[in-house]
C-alpha cells in the first residue's frame, strides 16, 4: 500500500492526522471523527518500507519522532510505535498557514507580537492548536519586524524563511540535545525573539524566564488545560523553597497565557481561548500563590483582551 497516496488522499480530506496500524485499515482524523482512507488494511512490509525510504527504522520498544516534506510538499510530523497489535504510525498533517482559516482572535495575537519582551504561553490539550498559535505570531513578527528570531523546536513542523526577521530554526536531536542547554547558547546570539518548543522541565523553564528576564520576547508551550493551571504546573517546577521568588519572578515576566481547546461545531473546526494577560493585579494574585481568582479577573477584563473558556464558548452557545 502507498503510504504516499494515502497522505495525499488525507489531505484532500483535510485531515488532521493519518492512522496506521498494522493489520488495520488506515484512518483519518477529520474533526471528531476516525474516517477509513482505503478498503485494505495496511501491512507491515508496506510501513517498514516507507520508513527505510526515508533513511528511518523502528525497533521493538522504541519510538520514532521526526518531520518530512510529502511528494506533494506538505510538510508532516511523524511518529512510530511498536504495540500489541504491531507497528502504529500517527502522521500529522502541517497545512500552510496561510491556507487555514484566519484566527478570530489575530487581534489579541498581533498585540502580543509586539511586545518587545515577557513571556507568552499557548497551553492545551495535545492536537490544541498551540504550535499554530505560536507561529501565527512568529509570522506576524517575519512581516514586521526587522529581528533575530531563534527557535528551538521538536521537530521543526512549519519550516520559513526570513523576510523582514532574521529566523534559526533549530531541532531537537539534529542541532541540539538539551532544550535548557540550547536556550542558553541562544542568548548568545543576539536573540530578540526566543521559541522554546514546549517547556517540558524545571531547567527548561528556568532557561525560558531568565530569556524573558533579560530583554527578550519568549514564546513557549505547556500541556495545561488553563491560565490558573499554568501557573501552578509552573510553580510546582521550583525547587523546595523556591516558590516564592518563583512565583516574583513569574509575575514580572509573564505577559499572557492563551489557554486553547480545538472544538468541531456546526460543521467548522473552532479555536477557543481562555485569554490571561498581565495585569497589576493579575501580577499581584500570581505574587501572593492566589492564582485560583485569576478567573474572576478574566470575567470582567475584557478590556485588556482577557476572557474565560466559558466566556468564549457561550459565544457560540457551546457548552464547557
Amino acid at each position: 500500500m502507498d503510504i504516499d497516496a494515502l497522505l495525499r488522499t488525507a489531505a484532500e480530506m483535510r485531515a488532521g492526522d493519518l492512522h496506521l496500524q498494522e493489520g488495520r485499515q488506515p484512518l483519518a482524523r477529520c474533526n471528531d471523527d476516525l474516517v477509513p482512507v482505503a478498503a485494505d488494511p495496511i501491512e507491515k512490509e508496506d510501513m517498514l518500507s516507507w520508513l527505510a525510504s526515508r533513511h528511518e527504522g523502528l525497533r521493538n520498544g522504541e519510538c520514532l519522532s521526526f518531520s518530512f516534506v510529502t511528494t506533494d510538499g506538505l510538510r508532516c510530523r511523524a511518529h512510530w510505535s511498536t504495540e500489541l497489535a504491531g507497528i502504529h504510525g500517527v502522521l500529522r498533517l502541517l497545512y500552510p498557514l496561510g491556507s487555514l482559516p484566519d484566527d478570530e482572535d489575530m487581534d489579541i495575537l498581533t498585540r502580543l507580537s509586539r511586545l518587545r519582551a515577557g513571556l507568552v504561553l499557548a497551553v492545551g490539550a495535545t492536537g490544541s492548536g498551540k504550535t499554530t498559535t505560536l507561529w501565527r505570531m512568529l509570522t506576524y513578527l517575519n512581516t514586521h519586524r526587522a529581528c533575530h528570531i531563534i527557535t528551538l523546536e521538536d521537530p521543526v513542523e512549519y519550516v520559513v524563511s526570513g523576510e523582514k526577521a532574521l529566523i534559526a530554526q533549530r531541532e531537537w536531536k539534529r542541532h541540539f540535545t538539551s532544550f535548557a542547554a540550547a536556550v542558553k547558547e541562544a542568548l548568545r546570539q543576539d536573540p530578540d525573539v526566543i521559541l522554546v518548543g514546549e517547556m517540558r522541565d524545571a531547567a527548561t523553564m528556568e532557561a525560558a524566564l531568565t530569556a524573558a528576564e533579560t530583554g527578550h520576547l519568549v514564546f513557549s508551550s505547556l500541556h495545561t488545560q488553563s491560565a490558573a493551571q499554568t501557573i501552578t504546573r509552573i510553580i510546582g517546577m521550583a525547587e523546595s523553597g523556591q516558590e516564592n521568588f518563583l512565583r516574583y519572578r513569574l509575575s514580572l515576566s509573564l505577559q499572557a497565557v492563551l489557554a486553547q481547546q480545538r472544538r468541531f461545531v456546526n460543521g467548522t473546526t473552532h479555536i477557543y481561548r481562555e485569554i490571561l494577560t498581565r495585569t497589576p493585579a493579575v501580577a499581584q494574585l500570581i505574587r501572593s500563590g492566589k492564582e485560583h481568582q485569576l478567573q474572576t479577573l478574566m470575567q470582567t477584563g475584557g478590556a485588556e483582551g482577557m476572557r474565560t473558556m466559558e466566556q468564549a464558548l457561550r459565544k457560540d452557545g457551546v457548552r464547557e
